[in-house]
């Protein structure tokens, strides 16, 4: 036998209802006021006994949720929801948006002296700057830095106040670099320079050329050498 229909369409039976409604739809407030166009806080209020629902807002529930059985909304007639009735909406949680760029740390040339100081006790990069770049090319070369060009050493391909991404090179990887630009960290110093001539292998020194004509080159013990970085690509340069 069917339950009695309520007589009055009261607080006290309506908050009971529109409780159970919500619990076996398994939807959170706020994803029902969004899907109904309603505010939460007058779900928040009809819950709570502070309010009472108006009936277009009766309507609207049972116009956006097809199983919502009216005869329970208005009389308290179960079942709560319509087993036969269109199978409930499932939404799949959209994941939030990719950021285009991604900040990664950056060493201008006026910290370069802290930046060699702080390579003894390993990078941290809570205490260096940031520089934007593609996530694509974050993800293509990881643990790299931005690093800022010195003077013109280097020109014509980078000039002072350039800017260029650089990862790093295993230590034991240093006896077989050549050819390339790199960030090159001896003693005290960091600069940005061609290795033409490694031989780390055999004779324990390494060549660090500029591309100038009038730069010069700087050969260097291994025991001077403290780290390494492969310059990638240039991420700005100034306009001459």
């Amino acid at each position: 036998m069917d339950h009695l229909p309520d007589k009055h369409f009261d607080n006290q039976s309506i908050q009971h209802r529109l409780r159970q409604v919500f619990d076996q739809l398994g939807l959170t407030i706020y994803q029902i006021a969004k899907d109904t166009s309603e505010n939460p806080s007058k779900f928040y209020n009809i819950l709570n006994g502070r309010a009472k629902p108006s009936y277009d807002t009766i309507l609207n529930l049972l116009v956006q949720y097809p199983q919502i059985r009216a005869d329970y909304i208005f009389r308290g007639v179960e079942p709560v929801l319509d087993t036969n009735g269109p199978p409930p909406v499932v939404r799949v949680p959209v994941p939030p948006a990719e950021p285009d760029q991604i900040e990664i740390p950056f060493v201008p040339t006026r910290f370069y002296a802290s930046f060699v100081e702080s390579i003894s006790e390993g990078i941290r990069e809570a205490d260096l700057e940031s520089y934007p770049v593609s996530v694509a090319m974050a993800r293509k070369y990881p643990q790299a830095i931005v690093l800022e060009i010195e003077g013109n050493s280097m020109s014509p391909q980078l000039v002072s106040g350039a800017r260029v991404m650089a990862t790093p090179v295993a230590e034991g990887d240093w006896v077989y670099q050549s050819g390339g630009v790199y960030a090159v960290m001896y003693r005290d110093y960091l600069v940005v320079k061609r290795i033409r001539e490694n031989n780390l292998l055999t004779h324990q020194q390494l060549t660090l050329y500029s591309d100038h004509p009038n730069g010069g080159s700087v050969t260097i013990s291994a025991d001077d050498l403290r780290g390494l970085w492969k310059v990638v690509r240039i991420v700005e340069a100034p306009v001459e």
